[in-house]
């Protein structure tokens, strides 16, 4: 075991980003130039120890010294903190034309019958304590008006980058060492393996020949420090008993500490007594390993907006969260301008895009998934002791919206 450290930086030089005119992979998007095979794939944070295993006076040795870090072609500007490198310019041809959006007609969606409507207000009323089952029973459905709302969403998968220099204790294993010949791959020609799309997910990889093997900032290369825990005591007091070597029973007697045996200390839990605590930076042996490291973040963008039919504006935010039927969907490396039947969907739409498409500045755009989803809506006008009133029912789960329901005289959960 050892304890690891990884961190990242500022910015590289814009000057140091290679732009290219190569067209994205027709399969996914991806354009690399490094084999694979070259990096170490991290899954995370090795750990010997964690930030809390070093006292105070630890803390500002608690990272190597960056002006001790060697420039690299291309890393010049790298820190221990994360820095996002963006996507290599990719040139494309200008294309205007618009994506036709083919909407399946609305005629054959199912439409609810009054009896249907009938069956679905009575079961909801039945569910309902409060609510006059007689009404769902009795009374007279004038009218039935259907309106769809529709739901747009759209999904960008992307790919993003940050370096940072990092440092795990060099126990041995071969470097991948600066070479003046063979100079580190830029952050994007980096390869590594394509997730699943749409799914979130990361992964930590060492940038090839930036390796540096230096002598542990914390210990001088020696391995082994004063134990700052017990200020090279070799001991610390009892938890138990404070000290006392003493604490009373549950029967109110004074008895002997059996944590400490009366001493009213015990060893130190870091160094075991010894006053001499192995160094946490290199974990023994003297020397780091220093490197750059890049991590690789695959992310889901999602945007939904949803189009509410204007005869049930009362159920506009319960729409976003109902089901509908999947009327048209797509999927591209890149979406064009979509052009549905419907002026205001496809305003929502254009809108979307638009705010997706500022995303490949700092975020390389590898798939992009959109849908239309058309939600029922039943608009139902009925009459009940010559009062007029409407309820909706709406989503592919016929789910009721009716504020203005009758409620039942006798109610069993009225608290008196």
């Amino acid at each position: 075991m050892s304890w690891y450290r990884r961190a990242s930086a500022p910015c590289l030089k814009g000057a140091n980003r290679r732009r290219s005119s190569a067209a994205f992979s027709s399969a996914t998007g991806r354009r690399c130039s490094v084999a694979a095979t070259s990096t170490r794939l991290r899954s995370g944070s090795k750990g010997y120890g964690s930030r809390g295993d070093f006292g105070e006076d630890d803390f500002e040795l608690f990272l190597p010294p960056l002006e001790d870090m060697p420039q690299i072609k291309g890393y010049e500007e790298t820190t221990f903190e994360l820095c996002s490198i963006p996507p290599p310019v990719v040139l494309t041809p200008a294309d205007s034309t618009e994506e036709a959006g083919d909407l399946k007609p609305f005629t054959e969606l199912p439409h609810l019958s009054e009896t249907e409507i009938r069956n679905i207000l009575i079961q909801y009323a039945d569910s309902k304590c409060a609510f006059d089952k007689n009404v769902a029973r009795e009374m007279d459905i004038i009218r039935i008006d259907y309106r769809p709302g529709y739901k747009y969403t759209l999904e960008s998968f992307t790919e993003m980058r940050q370096v940072s220099w990092s440092f795990e204790p060099y126990t041995g294993v071969p470097l991948d060492e600066v070479s003046v010949s063979e100079p580190p791959p830029e952050p994007w020609d980096i390869e590594c393996p394509l997730p699943k799309p749409f799914q979130m997910h990361s992964m930590i990889l060492d940038v090839p020949h930036t390796d540096v093997l230096m002598i542990c900032h914390v210990c001088g290369g020696i391995g082994s420090r004063r134990c700052t825990a017990c200020s090279a005591a070799g001991w610390e007091r009892c938890s138990l008993c404070l000290g006392d070597g003493h604490k009373i029973s549950i029967q109110g007697y004074r008895e002997r500490c059996f944590r400490c045996l009366g001493t009213g200390r015990k060893k130190c839990w870091k160094c075991n007594g010894e006053t001499i605590a192995v160094c946490r930076g290199c974990g023994g042996t003297g020397q780091i390993r220093c490197f750059i490291a890049i991590t690789v973040s695959w992310s889901n963008h999602v945007d939904t907006d949803i189009l509410e039919p204007s005869e049930a504006l009362a159920v506009t935010e319960k729409l976003e969260y109902a089901n509908g039927h999947l009327i048209f969907q797509d999927e591209k490396s890149v979406i064009p301008s979509v052009s549905f039947p419907v002026k205001d969907l496809q305003m929502i739409a254009s809108a979307i895009l638009e705010k997706h498409r500022n995303i490949s500045f700092s975020e390389k755009l590898l798939l992009q998934r959109h849908g239309v989803w058309a939600i029922p809506v039943s608009k139902v006008t009925y009459e009940w002791k010559e009062d007029e009133d409407v309820f909706f029912i709406y989503g592919t789960k016929n789910e009721v919206f009716a504020p203005e329901f009758p409620e039942s005289l006798c109610c069993c959960c009225v608290i008196s």
